[in-house]
């Protein structure tokens, strides 16, 4: 009886793990997304600063929650996101702005997509 409980416990553990996980993972790509897609909005309203401001914010938040992102990635996505980050950094320099808008945009939506692989939706059941 009492290894049904110890059992019981690990699953209860693993159970809760799971959820912070997954909130933590919502949690630290949803803003990054959002400061990408403005940053995207910006440039094509002419706002130049304000969206290499963005960026310059996104690409340091993504540094301080790559390391927790790791432990639940696939690396993969990560490194195709440092890669965009490098190019989106090229276009600023070069004052290319609609192939930064598009980098910007399409950040965005491999941020989203790093937080919602880790959520609790129906297609990651199957």
């Amino acid at each position: 009886m009492r290894r049904s409980w110890i059992g019981f416990a690990l699953l209860l553990v693993l159970l809760a793990g799971g959820i912070a996980a997954t909130l933590g993972m919502r949690k630290c790509h949803e803003p990054i997304a959002r400061e990408l897609a403005d940053a995207a909005e910006q440039t094509m309203h002419g706002d130049w600063g304000q969206a290499q401001a963005l960026l310059r914010r996104a690409r340091g938040d993504w540094g301080r929650s790559r390391r927790f992102a790791a432990c639940f990635a696939d690396h993969t996505p990560m490194e195709e996101i440092d890669a965009l980050f490098a190019q989106a950094e090229v276009y600023a320099a070069a004052r290319e702005e609609a192939e930064f808008a598009a980098r910007c945009a399409e950040l965005s939506k491999r941020m989203e997509a790093m937080g919602n692989a880790h959520g609790a939706q129906w297609w990651n059941v199957l």
